[in-house]
């Protein structure tokens, strides 16, 4: 794994969640430098402990369009390796919000993915068959979107998606799921671009 992932520039979107400490640690232990961007400070300075001579912070909201296109404005010739979306994990009682954030902000990366390797990965949970009817709509709009916005990016560009299957670890709480979403997100890192393209792949828990 540290192959593949030594001297990127890894920026995680809302990674003030368990899924964000596991990508965020995982990533700079295999020698990335990781910029990690969440709302809450305090969710912040946890993360930036796990590695801090690898781990940089952010604040900023990026469920706010105009937040993101500053932040590409900022970006935009640095070049970025990897850019992971968690906003349907950090808000998952916002998921139409959150759908909408992930192709606002890799539209307002662009530039910058187009100086690095321009590989894009969101995470989402499955939702259970007896979920409300609005529910399942948004996590089958999850679904589609890698593909929708393969297309709309163009060759440049890899983006895939990963779904927590139903029962997953959506909240990793074991090291085996921990490792499980560690290395489905370092597979398509690796797939990328001239690889897997407009996918999504299902990391299921333990025993599923």
């Amino acid at each position: 794994m540290q192959g593949n992932a030594f001297g990127k520039t890894v920026l995680i979107a809302s990674a003030g969640c368990a899924v964000g400490l596991t990508l965020a640690g995982g990533y700079s232990r295999a020698g990335a430098g990781v910029i990690a961007i969440d709302r809450d400070e305090r969710r912040n300075i946890s993360l930036a402990r796990l590695n801090p001579s690898r781990i940089e912070t952010l604040r900023l909201d990026v469920l706010r369009p105009r937040q993101c296109r500053d932040f590409g404005g900022i970006w935009q010739d640095t070049p970025i390796d990897l850019l992971i979306h968690l906003q349907a994990l950090r808000v998952p009682d916002r998921l139409g919000d959150a759908i909408t954030s992930i192709p606002t902000l890799t539209r307002a990366l662009a530039p910058g993915l187009r100086q690095g390797q321009g590989k894009v990965i969101f995470v989402y949970s499955g939702a259970p068959d007896d979920a409300p009817a609005e529910d399942l709509a948004y996590r089958a709009a999850l679904g589609e979107l890698a593909p929708l916005m393969q297309a709309e990016m163009g060759a440049h560009f890899a983006i895939n998606a990963l779904r927590l299957q139903k029962g997953g670890p959506t909240m990793p709480k074991s090291r085996r799921c921990a490792s499980a979403l560690l290395l489905a997100a370092m597979h398509l890192d690796r797939t990328g671009a001239g690889g897997t393209c407009g996918s999504v792949l299902t990391v299921c828990a333990p025993g599923d």
